[in-house]
């Protein structure tokens, strides 16, 4: 019988991946199937530094200063764009705020995007960056940063996980 420690430390396979975003447009990006714990799953999401998009390729920098480009010729199927339909709302100074007002702000659900906010687009990454372009009249824009929104590592099934360690083997 396993003990809590041996639980906790067995290996499982995980679909790792995170999502950044600039402004309104989200990318998420798939980093592999990992046999791993799942601690050692998050350290792999989070090992991502940041996602640059450039007009023709896509740079994903971890932050042991690594780096991978992806390019729609090259791991074009490992991102997918989303963007927010939800209209934005003007800057507010949330200084100016009572605290009551700013725990209102903070709960009211018509400024929180939720799911039902996000559409997948099916572009490639000259569309992507053509659209940040023109969306932010950044036509001189070299380039565009992306922040990060959230990782994942999602459990493989147990059929799914016979069939990496019996291709593993």
């Amino acid at each position: 019988m396993y003990n809590q420690r041996q639980a906790k430390n067995q290996r499982h396979s995980f679909v790792v991946g995170v999502e950044y975003r600039y402004e309104d447009l989200f990318v998420k990006v798939e980093l592999g199937t990992f046999c791993t714990t799942p601690l050692h799953a998050q350290r792999i999401a989070n090992s991502v530094n940041s996602i640059i998009l450039l007009k023709n390729h896509m740079v994903i920098i971890f932050k042991n200063a690594k780096s991978i480009t992806i390019s729609d010729n090259f791991l074009k199927h490992e991102y997918q764009f989303r963007i927010c339909i939800k209209p934005t709302m003007r800057f507010l100074e949330l200084s100016a705020f009572t605290h009551q007002e700013r725990e209102d702000f903070t709960r009211n659900q018509s400024y929180i995007v939720n799911e039902e906010n996000m559409k997948e687009v099916n572009w490639n990454l000259q569309t992507a960056f053509q659209y940040l372009q023109d969306r932010y009249d950044a036509q001189d824009r070299t380039h565009f940063s992306f922040c990060q929104s959230s990782f994942y590592a999602i459990p493989v099934s147990a059929q799914k996980q016979k069939e990496i360690q019996h291709e593993i083997s």
